[in-house]
This record gives C-alpha cells, structure tokens and sequence, in this order.
C-alpha cells in the first residue's frame, strides 16, 4: 500500500508538472505565433531517432507532447521519491534543489530532460520561469496528492 501511494503521488506530481510546464511553453511561444512548434520539434527529434517516415505535424506534436508528459512524470516520481518525509520550507527548498539539478543536467548531460523545453530555444529568463513553474508544480503536486490520500 505505502509504495502503491508513493507512486501515486509521483504520478499526479508528474502530471500536474507537465501540464503547467506544457501551458508555459505554449504560452511563452504563442507571441511568436508558434506554440506548438517545440511539441512538433521533439516529436519529430524522437521519431527521426526511431528511424520512422516523416509524420504530419499533427502526429510529432501529439508525439512530443507525449514525450514531455512522460518526462514530466518521470520527474513527478523521482521528486516525490526524494521528497517522502518534506513539507513546509524544507518541501521548498528540496523543490528548487531539484530542479536546479534538473536545470544543469538538461544543459550538459540529458538535453531532452526538460521535455520539450529542450526544442523551445527559451532565453535564460525563460529557462528560469519554466524551471520555476516546475517547482511549484512539484510542490503542489506532491502537496495535493498527499491530502487526497
């Protein structure tokens, strides 16, 4: 039951993270009249790395906004993980140690590791709202799904 309800909780966290990060980047695109483009990008990047024909537009933004919602959920489990026994100010500071970490992984080690932020060409001040956002999702998404259980 407890690990059953550990990855609920990383599940809903990682949902909620990718819904808020997902709105983001449609957001911050949406003045240069291009807010799919990065879901249309990573999902081409992940289909051309299967080797698969070239999909309409529509099939790689459903494919990458697939492919970010699962990396948003990987990282909704993980932080829950490492934030089992957090709440208050701790729960804060663990958020933004995350994503900080996530921040510099996605810049040198695992590109795509901020889902489709990765195909956004975001400006550092973007970089830093999107992983801001990120954080308080995980916050709230650990937060909610531990009252709901």
């Amino acid at each position: 039951v407890v690990e059953t309800s550990r990855l609920v909780v990383g599940l809903s966290t990682g949902l909620m993270g990718g819904a808020t990060t997902a709105g983001a980047l449609v957001g911050l695109r949406l003045r240069h009249a291009a807010a799919s483009a990065p879901f249309e990008a990573a999902g081409l990047a992940l289909l051309e790395s299967w080797r698969l024909l070239a999909p309409s537009p529509q099939v790689a933004i459903v494919v990458g906004v697939g492919a970010h919602v699962v990396w948003m959920l990987l990282w909704g489990v993980c932080f829950s993980v490492a934030s089992t026994r957090l709440r208050g100010l701790p729960l804060a500071a663990g958020a933004a140690l995350f994503v900080i970490v996530l921040g510099a992984l996605s810049a040198t080690v695992v590109p795509g590791a901020l889902g489709a932020a990765a195909q956004a060409a975001l400006t550092t001040a973007q970089t830093i709202f999107f992983l801001a956002l990120l954080a308080v999702s995980l916050i709230a998404g650990v937060s909610f799904a531990r009252k709901a259980l």
